[in-house]
C-alpha cells in the first residue's frame, strides 16, 4: 500500500476520532462522576478542610485503587474556573490518549519497526471506538489513559537506565509513583520493572528498584486501606477463564446487534491465541532476550488477570466491557511489534492486514457510535427526569438518595451549571 495513502487513513481515523469526541462530550456526570469528581470537588472546597488534610484526600483511596491524577485535573480545573464542565474535562483527557500514541510509535521507531503501514495499523487499534466508554467519559478514560502512559514511560525509561542517580532511573521511579496512584493496576509496573533489571543482570539497579519497590506496594496496599471488600460467592475458576479469555481478544469484538455470542467465542480464541502465546514467549527464552517489549506486551495481560479474578462472576462478558477496551487495545499493536521483531510477521505480508483491520475499525465505529449515543440519550433523560422526581436513580444499581443529594448541592453551588432544580422530596445537602 502507498505510504500517501496508508498516512492519509490514519489522519481520517483520528479526524473522525476527533469529531465524535468533540461532538458527544457530554457536560453531565455519570457513574464515579458523583463520588469520584463531585463528592470530592464539595469535599476539597467546600468542607473547610486543613491544608494537610487536602493533601491526605488527594491521595486517599477511591473503592480499592488510588485516583491521584483525576482528583487533581479535577480540582484544578475547578480552582481555575469555579466550575466543573465534564466535556471540557473528558477533552482534556484524551490529551493522554494520544501521548500515550506518541510513545507507542516512539517504541515502535526506537525498535526500526516504524512505517505508514504500521503507523495505519496502530492507528486503526488504539483509536478503536471499542474504548468509546473511556474515551467519552471523565469518571473512565482519566485514569485508564494515564495509568498506561506512566506505565509504559517508567518501564521504557528503566530500560535504559544504568545507575540509579541517572535521569532515566529517577523518572523511571518517578513514573512508577504516578502510575501506581494513577489506577489499581499501577503495581504492575514495579512487578515487570523487577523482571526487566533481572533479565538485563542490572543487578544494583534491581536491588534499588526492589527496596523502592517494596516502600510503594506496602502503601498500596496496606496503607490507609479501603472499606469492606464487596461480596462475592465462592470463586469460580471456569468463570474466571471465560472472562480472562474474552478480555485479552476483546480487540475483535464489534459490539454487533446481533451474533454476539459467535463474536464472543471468537474472542475467547483470539485471547486463547494471545495467552499461549505470551506463556510460550516466556518459556522460550524470548522474555529474557527482548525484556522490554515482553515487560510491556504483559502489561495489558497482567491487567486482565487481575480484573477476572476480581470480577470472576461477570464472566465472558465482564471481558467485553467497553471500560476495559482501551488495556486491550494495547495487545495487538504490542503483539505486532514483537512479532515485527521476531520476523515471524514479514514487512512485506502487513498491506494484507490493513483490509481486515479497517473493515474491523469501521465496523466498531457504526455500531459503538451509535452505543455512545444511546448511553449519552440515557444520561439526559435520566437527570430530566430527575429534576421533576429526586427518587429516580441517577446510577441505575445506585440508591438514590446519596447521589441526588450531591448533585442538588452540585447545582446548588453553582459547581455545575445546570437549569434550576424543581424536585419534589428532600435532596439538599447543608
Amino acid at each position: 500500500m502507498s505510504k500517501y495513502i496508508s498516512i492519509s487513513l490514519s489522519i481520517a481515523i483520528l479526524s473522525v476520532f476527533l469529531y465524535t469526541l468533540f461532538t458527544h462530550a457530554l457536560n453531565l456526570p455519570s457513574f464515579d462522576d458523583y463520588d469520584a469528581t463531585l463528592s470530592y470537588i464539595k469535599s476539597f472546597y467546600f468542607d473547610n478542610l486543613s491544608f494537610r488534610e487536602k493533601m491526605q484526600s488527594l491521595f486517599a483511596r477511591h473503592n480499592e485503587h488510588r485516583i491521584l491524577f483525576s482528583r487533581v485535573v479535577a480540582a484544578t480545573y475547578f480552582g481555575l474556573f469555579h466550575e466543573i464542565n465534564f466535556a471540557h474535562l473528558v477533552i482534556f483527557q484524551n490529551v493522554f490518549l494520544f501521548t500515550f500514541f506518541g510513545i507507542i510509535l516512539f517504541l515502535f521507531k526506537e525498535e526500526q519497526q516504524l512505517n505508514p503501514t504500521v503507523l495505519l495499523l496502530i492507528t486503526a487499534f488504539l483509536f478503536s471506538f471499542s474504548i468509546w466508554q473511556v474515551s467519552s467519559y471523565y469518571w473512565a478514560g482519566i485514569q485508564h489513559f494515564v495509568v498506561f502512559l506512566f506505565s509504559f514511560s517508567s518501564l521504557i525509561l528503566l530500560n535504559k537506565a544504568s545507575n540509579p542517580l541517572r535521569v532515566e532511573f529517577i523518572f523511571a521511579a518517578l513514573f512508577a509513583i504516578l502510575g501506581v496512584l494513577s489506577f489499581g493496576n499501577g503495581f504492575l509496573v514495579l512487578l515487570l520493572g523487577i523482571f526487566l533489571l533481572f533479565a538485563q543482570k542490572k543487578y544494583p539497579l534491581l536491588v534499588v528498584w526492589i527496596i523502592f519497590s517494596s516502600v510503594l506496594l506496602f502503601v498500596t496496599f496496606f496503607v490507609d486501606k479501603s472499606g469492606p471488600a464487596e461480596a462475592h460467592g465462592p470463586f469460580n475458576p471456569e468463570w474466571m477463564m471465560r472472562l480472562l479469555l474474552t478480555f485479552m481478544g476483546s480487540f475483535l469484538y464489534i459490539n454487533p446487534f446481533s451474533g454476539q455470542y459467535f463474536n464472543i467465542i471468537l474472542c475467547m480464541l483470539a485471547g486463547f491465541a494471545v495467552l499461549s502465546y505470551w506463556l510460550w514467549l516466556f518459556f522460550t527464552g524470548y522474555a529474557f532476550k527482548k525484556p522490554l517489549l515482553f515487560a510491556l506486551f504483559s502489561l495489558p495481560i497482567l491487567t486482565g488477570i487481575i480484573i477476572s479474578i476480581s470480577r470472576f462472576e461477570t464472566r465472558a462478558a465482564g471481558g467485553i466491557a467497553p471500560r476495559y477496551m482501551f488495556f486491550t487495545a494495547t495487545i495487538p499493536i504490542l503483539l505486532l511489534l514483537i512479532l515485527l521483531d521476531r520476523k515471524t510477521l514479514k514487512r512485506e505480508i502487513l498491506s494484507f492486514l490493513v483490509t481486515p483491520v479497517l473493515l474491523i475499525w469501521c465496523v466498531m465505529f457504526y455500531n459503538n457510535s451509535d452505543a455512545l449515543k444511546s448511553n449519552n440519550q440515557d444520561i439526559e433523560a435520566t437527570v430530566e427526569k430527575w429534576k421533576t422526581d429526586n427518587s429516580t436513580r441517577l446510577v441505575y444499581y445506585q440508591e438514590p438518595e446519596s447521589y441526588s443529594k450531591i448533585l442538588h448541592w452540585a447545582i446548588n453551588h453553582k459547581v455545575v451549571n445546570y437549569p434550576v432544580y424543581r424536585g419534589t422530596g428532600q435532596a439538599a445537602i447543608e
